[in-house]
């Protein structure tokens, strides 16, 4: 019984808020919209409905320039509006009407499409809508929402605009036969700067024209010179390339072939079936006026030399005498030097050097003093991102690593060191007789890391904390190869000094004997000091406080036996 008279109750409710909408006056869009929305529900979207909702329709109509059945539509929408995935279903269920009464309403939400009320997602066959931001920011001010689209003014401007079309051709808000019409529209915009001309002196369809935007695309925003078909999938409906054109790359077929402006990707002399990349005539004459030959094109991504701060590390003495000799060769003139040197001894001409040794020795660390001290940029690999679970994108991310690196050594006085930090899980033995497929990837990544070894003529620095596992064809090729061990008493002491100001050399001592720490764990207990000085306001040095910091900064600390005398 009670149950009953709470279903009664809110049934009350609703009849109550109806009623207000239905008689109260919109004093804006979105308040018109909230009613709207309100006696939409379980309407079936019929003549009564609109009766009722009549005066906030025709007010949201005149304001919008809309017609009323689009102003229906779109109020429930963005109802909707911080969902990404609006379904026409979910629409419909609303309204308390079957689907297919909103489907035959399509010819109104294609409407509200073209006028950017709304963005349509096709991708993976299935249909979504959302409701743009800049929509509801207009909405909000009481206005119509206007599309306006700045002009492409320049072949720069033209490739950023093809971008941020990929990117909703990846969203599924472009098919492919608009992201052609687009394109075209785009070309027409630029068509007296030299992109635009000489690419017409080529008389390609508009199936080709669109083909080889994407692969200039690639090379203008990525500098990819190695293009699979994995990637033009992409500008295809359901990601999918047509056999037809798949098979004029094969066979060296298509139009882009026979005028020279693509061509196969070369590996040791052998060209590969399955991979592309534009010719230097393709880019010296439809791109020439990008200058992308600078060094500033390749600069995304680069951690810059003069960001890197000033840190001072200690190192015992061994690894002192072997980074001071490293930094010396890795000087401008010293390196270069060596390498001619190198080349007209017929020896490779690039250094390949791997620091190891147990965690918190300062190996990442010295990498950036060395190219603080040297001028260098540092090219950092994440070998997260490289590897991938599909098979041959792990590959193909690597080779584009090293075809990069390569590109940024060409176009830059100083050659900048290419990081791999934390390598152990590229470096490790390989496989034999590897059977799955994870091993296979391994195997086949390492062989390419091998390879571009050989031909490298920059400098590559590899961190690892573990060299029992080192593969010995690794092993050969890095040149230098220093081990960085824990610091030693003496070390440590003076390691204490240089982080907390005002340790006495006998708090120093006293605290390096106590605790076998690396460098990287004092530096850790120094900024907790640091912590609490600033929680309780008191910089003074409590020794008590720090050697109980010590006694906890390992998580196993309390089942260890204390170390030192």
């Amino acid at each position: 019984m009670r149950d009953l008279d709470m279903r009664q109750n809110e049934a009350g409710d609703n009849t109550k808020q109806k009623d207000a909408a239905q008689n109260t006056r919109p004093k804006n869009i979105l308040e018109s919209f909230e009613y709207i929305v309100e006696l939409a529900e379980n309407s079936n979207l019929d003549k009564e409905f609109f009766e009722k909702a009549s005066t906030h329709i025709k007010y949201a109509a005149r304001k919008l320039r809309l017609a009323p059945m689009q102003v229906v539509l779109l109020s429930m929408f963005i109802d909707r509006s911080e969902d990404l995935r609006i379904k026409i279903s979910e629409i419909a269920r609303y309204a308390g009407c079957r689907t297919t009464k909103i489907l035959r309403l399509s010819d109104d939400i294609d409407i509200l499409e073209a006028k950017h009320y709304l963005r349509a997602s096709r991708s993976n066959k299935s249909l979504t809508y959302r409701v743009p931001a800049p929509v509801l920011k207009a909405l909000r001010n009481n206005r119509p929402y206007v599309y306006e689209v700045e002009p492409v003014a320049d072949t720069r401007t033209f490739f950023d605009r093809f971008d941020r079309l990929m990117n909703e051709k990846d969203d599924g808000e472009q098919t492919h036969d608009s992201l052609r019409e687009l394109t075209l529209a785009m070309l027409d915009e630029i068509k007296d700067t030299v992109f635009a001309t000489n690419l017409r002196h080529y008389h390609l369809s508009h199936e080709d024209e669109l083909l080889f935007i994407f692969m200039a695309h690639l090379y203008v925003e990525n500098a990819d010179d190695n293009i699979v078909f994995s990637d033009i999938d992409d500008i295809f409906d359901d990601e999918e390339m047509p056999g037809r054109v798949k098979c004029e790359f094969r066979s060296r077929g298509s139009e882009l072939f026979e005028k020279e402006l693509i061509e196969n990707v070369n590996e040791d002399g052998i060209a590969r079936s399955d991979a592309f990349k534009l010719t230097d005539k393709a880019k010296q004459e439809l791109l020439g006026e990008l200058n992308l030959n600078t060094y500033a094109r390749y600069d995304k991504g680069l951690l810059k030399t003069d960001t890197i701060a000033v840190k001072q590390l200690i190192y015992n003495t061994q690894e002192q005498s072997q980074i001071s000799e490293l930094t010396s060769i890795l000087s401008e003139e010293r390196f270069n030097e060596v390498q001619s040197r190198l080349r007209s001894a017929g020896m490779r001409p690039g250094f390949c050097c791997i620091f190891y040794g147990a965690p918190g020795t300062g190996k990442t660390e010295t990498v950036y003093q060395i190219a603080r001290q040297t001028g260098r940029d540092i090219l950092r690999v994440d070998i997260d991102k490289i590897k991938s679970c599909w098979v041959g994108e792990s590959e193909k991310n690597i080779k584009a690593l090293f075809d990069r690196y390569r590109a940024i050594c060409r176009n830059s006085a100083l050659a900048p060191i290419l990081l791999f930090n934390e390598a152990d899980a590229v470096l490790g033995v390989r496989m034999e007789g590897a059977s799955r497929a994870v091993d296979k990837m391994e195997n086949s990544i390492q062989n390419i890391i091998l390879q571009e070894m050989e031909s490298l003529e920059g400098i590559m620095i590899a961190t690892t904390n573990l060299t029992s596992n080192l593969d010995k064809a690794f092993e050969r090729r890095f040149l230098y190869k220093i081990r960085f061990d824990r610091p030693t008493a003496e070390s440590r002491a003076k390691i204490w000094q240089a982080m907390l100001g005002g340790l006495s050399e006998q708090d120093a001592g006293t605290l390096a004997a106590d605790f076998d720490l690396s460098g990287g764990e004092i530096e850790n207990i120094v900024r907790k000091h640091s912590v609490n000085a600033i929680l309780t306001g008191n910089d003074n040095i409590d020794i008590e406080e720090i050697k109980s910091i010590c006694r906890h900064e390992r998580m196993s600390a309390a089942s260890r036996p204390r170390i030192g005398f």
